[in-house]
């Protein structure tokens, strides 16, 4: 199957997830300005890039003049053989310095290594939808703060 094919049945991958979580998806007809489509919550309104790969290495397009454009704009990186994402705003990328250099390359990319993916934790699935529904991540209960009565 063509690579371009897969991309696309990835997104509507990521298309099919959102809506499951209720959050509105209105994808372009047309990928020529950076977008796959706008995503929407309670009026707020997020551009949105998908990249997906079957590993976290060599995610292409991310370059700085696109990530430029608009600095809130998300972009969704999904690893399909593992089925987990990390999402990250152009201002984000742009102020990675891990990436502060392939960005610029002329084939410009990012990579994911385990350092980055564990400091990014928080941007999996879950953290996405908190992000995009503006909702804080609820602490676990600490057992020793408890009160005994």
């Amino acid at each position: 199957m063509h690579k371009l094919a897969i991309g696309k049945r990835q997104e509507f991958v990521i298309w099919a997830r959102l809506l499951k979580e209720e959050i509105d998806v209105y994808p372009t007809l047309v990928d020529d300005k950076g977008i796959d489509g706008i995503v929407a919550f309670n009026g707020k309104n997020y551009e949105v890039q998908i990249k997906s790969g079957k590993n976290w290495n060599n995610q292409r397009g991310l370059g700085v003049e696109t990530l430029s454009v608009n600095p809130n704009r998300i972009y969704i990186i999904f690893n399909y053989t593992k089925d987990e994402i990390r999402y990250f705003t152009a201002k984000q990328i742009l102020n990675e310095p891990e990436w502060a250099e392939s960005t610029k390359w002329k084939i410009p990319q990012i990579k994911l290594p385990k350092v980055l993916l564990d400091k990014y934790r928080d941007h999996d699935w879950d953290g996405l939808v908190r992000y995009l529904k503006k909702q804080k991540k609820q602490k676990k209960p600490n057992k020793a703060s408890k009160r005994t009565k």
